[in-house]
């Protein structure tokens, strides 16, 4: 991509979320009514319009509006049957692209006929979406920031959940920045609450799935706490 067009594009991006300012792009708590007006096609985020996540759209579009330093081509959005409740991918063209011509692929869970279906996208509160939608795109971000050894390291650190400490401290802070630490309290109170031994009626499935779907939760104290290091939540009026 040359760089008449990426500033072009980073133009338009920019343009878009201006119109948002109007209105505040902080809360407390999110519903569809404040969602919906971040209806601004950018044309850089893909989902199919038979797939259930087309309706949300503009969650997507809120989120990234928070994110202005993001670097992407195009994000393509879908959803499948997975053990994983979310997880993004790159294809190796990608890996060896400039961050700015790079694509990502970010699936949620739909069915994993287990307890697990109690926090897919689908089944979480609307502050639960947003905040899923943001710890994906935060991945998205650090991959911006990473050359083509580094993408290869991200690649087996999101593999290990010992490898992967640091890494998704990192992406919970990145959410934090963005601004939507009340939506990641209510997630990680929502997913530990649902997620709990008792809920589950199979105890091998628990011990299969749980810790692969969890280890990436930031301590609720530890969020409370990392907002107060972040000059958003003291500059901005949230509702």
């Amino acid at each position: 991509m040359n760089k008449l067009k990426l500033y072009w594009l980073t133009f338009i991006f920019f343009f878009i979320c201006l119109q948002f300012k109007g209105q505040s792009l902080y809360y407390k708590s999110l519903n569809d009514s404040i969602l919906n007006t971040f209806n601004k096609d950018t044309c850089r985020v893909v989902i199919n319009e038979n797939d259930e996540l087309y309706k949300y759209k503009n969650y997507f579009n809120y989120v990234l509006c928070l994110y202005p330093k993001i670097t992407y081509k195009r994000l393509y959005i879908s959803s499948k049957k997975s053990n994983k409740i979310s997880h993004l991918k790159t294809k190796l063209l990608s890996i060896i692209s400039t961050p700015e011509d790079r694509n990502y692929f970010i699936y949620f869970s739909k069915k994993a006929e287990s307890t697990l279906d109690t926090v897919s996208f689908f089944n979480l509160t609307t502050d639960s979406k947003i905040a899923l939608i943001s710890k994906q795109i935060s991945m998205v971000e650090v991959c911006g920031n990473s050359g083509f050894f580094d993408m290869i390291g991200l690649y087996f650190k999101k593999r290990s959940i010992k490898r992967s400490k640091d890494l998704n401290k990192d992406i919970n802070l990145k959410s934090i920045e963005a601004g939507l630490g009340y939506q990641l309290l209510d997630y990680t109170l929502e997913v530990k609450e649902k997620l709990d031994f008792e809920n589950w009626a199979d105890k091998k499935l628990h011990k299969k799935y749980y810790l692969k779907n969890t280890y990436h939760l930031m301590e609720y104290d530890a969020i409370k706490t990392y907002m107060y290091d972040y000059p958003v939540y003291l500059q901005n009026n949230y509702k």
